[in-house]
């Protein structure tokens, strides 16, 4: 007898091969995973099995009538996904090769083993927008029900659910011989087996999963006579056994198949950087130096973001660091000073100042991890190609954003990318075959130095709406696991090998900035007088939001007698809402007493109630405070220490109508 077996990777079709091998008696030929193609002619008693994503439906059931009996296996496809989520990555060389995915992947599930609930299955890089892995599990299982769907009364469908529970007395009819579902399989092949059971999902599925995924699956499911239960194990359970331990055997068995030296893997809870249990830009970077055999890198980043630079693994490199003093806030200013003690001031680098040391010098791959501010961010990536090779490559980090929130203009504490993503979309847009994002990491903008254009206006602008509904568009967003595929060969162009230029993208005039003034912190000695050389200026945005301003003592500043407090440098309202002196450690050493302010010494300025609230009015172009510090304050005042300011500035015809309402009350009251 011949008996064929087909079914969807990871459904079990090993085990059933081998249990109808074994039921047939008298050493049946076994054809594992074979192309059709190689299969004739067929001995007479044969056991075949083919997977089903190999072969063309059309083709496999014209290959099946030549057998007396045909099993089509399916499996819930929830189950599926988690079965391919741990073994695919096996089967690739080019993922193999790369030990930053590799960790990745070991931390999240070792992180997942132990809470099941803390990682969602869409953190696995696997399996993050765009996942090749989804849409391939997704569409065999599609085409598997329309399969079944057609063949219906020619084939015997078998649930995996059924085999691994031992239900196959309907299997043993149709064949006419009794199967057991314990026989022996060949070792070649043992490793693909895992739990061996059904249901899983229940505990590798969180809700935020179920939310994501059920829209997907479920009409897979039903098509393949699944029922719509999507209860999950409470509470869940995944052994290391059946997580990362197995994928750290499949990866040690699969790199010494390819020739590949032994790999160490993090331990569950290894401290240290590899930790991270993320993709990173220092893992582009790094498969860029190894696929390319790139020599010389280059670092333009900011003052706190230089981390990347100790992953990065190249013969030459070079770190320079954004200068940020006009983006200081309260969460990062004495993580900065403590890093400028580390590292100097002379790697503190303007474009312009950039450009000129490092001209000629000729580097191979420059990462640029901005501070998300336009134009600025326009400006570099259209310079820094000049410091490339012909062929080097560019990469500009943040260009993906995945939430709105972390798009505001304005520096915001914690995770935030600004308005980068629209300066690398508006140079795609001029680039489009040269330019693309890996999705990692907040998304890695990858640029070709090869016949860029550059001299593109960049006063366009779009929104977060329009860029999310063409995201792929803007960005050319590809996976990290098709990044190694395009990077596999060692040939530059096959990474930037695309599909047609996409249309036209929409961009639109920027809307006018909103307008600026300055705040301004002088300082003086005794004897001396107040003077711009002892003066620090922070710009203010007249827009109504809160602002937080930090005036930090430069180095080398000491013997402070008196300090002068320039809220504008015109007419303007605001509301003030706190001056407070803080050490260089972090310590409150002083603060304004807000409801006293009437007998301060305030010049130029008014204070009017609005509303309920006290508006700070400054009523010429020199407005200044002049506060009355105690002398222990003024002794310890020097270099680090700063003055944090907290106000709303409003838009500058609210300080007009305020300032001319007070001219009129000021006339009345003096007749």
């Amino acid at each position: 007898m011949r008996c064929l077996i087909v079914g969807a990777g990871k459904t079990g079709t090993t085990a059933l091969l081998y249990a109808v091998a074994q039921a047939m008696g008298g050493a049946p030929l076994i054809h594992f995973e074979e192309r059709i193609a190689g299969l004739q002619p067929l001995a007479p008693h044969t056991a075949t099995k083919l997977l089903f994503e190999h072969e063309r439906p059309d083709d496999i059931a014209v290959f099946g009538a030549s057998f007396e009996r045909r099993i089509l296996l399916v499996r819930d496809p929830r189950d599926n996904l988690v079965s391919h989520l741990l073994y695919t990555v096996a089967s690739h060389r080019v993922q193999m090769d790369d030990p930053g995915w590799l960790r990745t992947i070991t931390q999240l599930l070792q992180r997942k083993q132990k809470d099941p609930a803390s990682v969602d299955l869409r953190q696995f890089p696997q399996l993050r927008t765009p996942s090749a892995l989804l849409n391939r599990v997704c569409a065999t299982n599609q085409a598997l029900a329309t399969f079944a769907r057609a063949h219906a009364g020619n084939w015997f469908i078998l649930r995996y659910e059924d085999m691994v529970a031992g239900k196959l007395d309907a299997l043993s009819a149709y064949l006419g011989m009794t199967v057991q579902a314990d026989a022996r399989i060949d070792p070649a092949y043992q490793r693909v087996a895992r739990t061996k059971g059904s249901g899983d999902w229940r505990h590798w599925f969180t809700r935020d999963d179920v939310a994501h995924y059920r829209p997907l699956l479920e009409p897979l499911m039903g098509a393949l006579g699944y029922a719509g239960d999507w209860t999950l194990a409470e509470p869940p359970l995944i052994t290391p056994e059946h997580s990362w331990v197995y994928f750290e055997r499949l990866v040690r068995e699969r790199r010494q198949f390819f020739g590949m030296p032994p790999l160490a893997l993090p331990t569950p809870g290894q401290p240290g950087p590899e930790t991270r249990a993320r993709i990173s830009k220092g893992d582009v970077v790094n498969r860029l130096v190894r696929q390319f055999g790139f020599k010389r890198y280059l670092e333009y980043n900011k003052l706190d973001g230089g981390k990347c630079f100790s992953e990065v693994v190249c013969d030459s490199k070079t770190l320079a660091f954004i200068p940020e003093h006009a983006y200081l806030d309260g969460a990062t200013t004495e993580r900065l000073l403590e890093t400028v003690k580390k590292v100097g001031t002379g790697a503190i680098l303007t474009l312009p100042q950039l450009l000129e040391r490092h001209a000629g010098q000729g580097f191979d791959v420059i990462l640029y991890d901005p501070v998300h501010v336009r134009p600025e961010v326009d400006l570099v990536v259209r310079a820094l190609p000049a410091l490339l090779n012909p062929g080097g490559i560019l990469i500009v980090h943040d260009c993906n954003p995945e939430d709105e929130a972390i798009t505001s203009v304005k520096r915001r504490p914690g995770a935030w990318v600004g308005e980068t993503y629209k300066a690398f979309a508006l140079l795609r847009h001029y680039n489009p075959g040269l330019a693309f994002t890996v999705d990692e990491d907040f998304g890695c903008g990858l640029v070709w130095n090869k016949g860029l254009v550059l001299d593109y206006p960049i006063e366009a602008d779009l929104t977060y709406q329009q860029f999310d509904a063409q995201r792929a568009s803007y960005t050319g967003l590809i996976s990290y696991h098709q990044f190694l595929e395009k990077t596999a060969s060692g040939n530059i162009a096959d990474l930037f090998a695309a599909p047609a230029a996409p249309a036209p993208l929409r961009f639109q005039s920027a809307p006018a900035p909103a307008p600026r003034m300055a705040s301004q912190l002088f300082w003086r000695g005794p004897e001396q007088d107040f003077s711009e050389e002892q003066a620090l200026s922070l710009p203010i945005v007249l827009d109504g939001n809160v602002q937080v301003l930090h005036f930090t003592f430069p180095p080398g500043v000491a013997g402070i007698e008196r300090l002068r407090f320039d809220p504008a440098d015109g007419i303007l309202a605001l509301r003030l809402a706190s001056l407070e002196l803080i050490s260089p450690k972090g310590a409150l050493m002083w603060r304004w007493d807000a409801d006293a302010h009437a007998g301060q010494d305030w010049r130029a300025v008014r204070f009017c109630e609005v509303e309920g609230a006290t508006l700070l009015l400054t009523t010429d172009s020199d407005p200044q405070f002049h506060p009355a510090l105690p002398a222990s304050v003024r002794a310890r005042l020097g270099a680090g220490c700063s003055l944090a300011v907290v106000m709303t500035p409003q838009p500058p015809l609210v300080g007009t109508l305020l300032a001319a309402l007070d001219q009129v009350r000021q006339g009345v009251s003096n007749e």
